[in-house]
């Protein structure tokens, strides 16, 4: 039985022999959202063990298409790790992007309007980070892109 109501739909990450659970993606009372959720994992989470539950009951369970490519990642002190390989039509109103320098430490508020108009809304994090540069350091990267939400006033 499930924990609470935001329990009953759940997206599951699991190691292919299915013995470790690597992450939730998504808790929701909502069918709807889950079913975007589980449809966006499929894309997301190539060579994975995908479990979708409602409560106990497993409603779909597959091995995504694809080799693992990055490994997943969770949402780190309060901001979402660029390591997920969003797109970058994910982006919302409250969300802030941060460009950090691996090599200098450099790091600067970048627009994601103007990164949406260069590569495109469908341009994953992944394929934006390996084109910008580092505009402090004279080595020029590498640089991780960070997305951080707004703070609440």
């Amino acid at each position: 039985m499930a924990k609470s109501d935001e329990d009953n739909f759940r997206i599951e990450v699991w190691d292919r022999e299915e013995t470790t659970l690597v992450e939730t993606i998504c808790r929701s009372p909502d069918s709807f959202v889950s079913q975007a959720a589980w449809q966006s994992a499929i894309r997301r989470r190539p060579g994975m063990l995908l479990i979708h539950r409602n409560g106990q009951h497993v409603m779909e369970k597959i091995i995504t298409p694809g080799e693992p490519t990055i490994p997943p990642q969770t949402i780190v002190d309060g901001s979402v790790h660029a390591g997920l390989d969003v797109s970058l039509g994910d982006l919302r109103d409250w969300h802030r992007l941060r460009a950090w320098c691996k090599n200098c430490s450099h790091h600067a508020e970048v627009k994601p309007a103007a990164l949406i108009k260069r590569y495109g809304k469908d341009a994953l994090f992944s394929t934006v980070e390996k084109a910008l540069f580092c505009t402090s350091c004279d080595r020029g990267g590498p640089v991780r892109l960070e997305i951080h939400k707004l703070p609440r006033n």
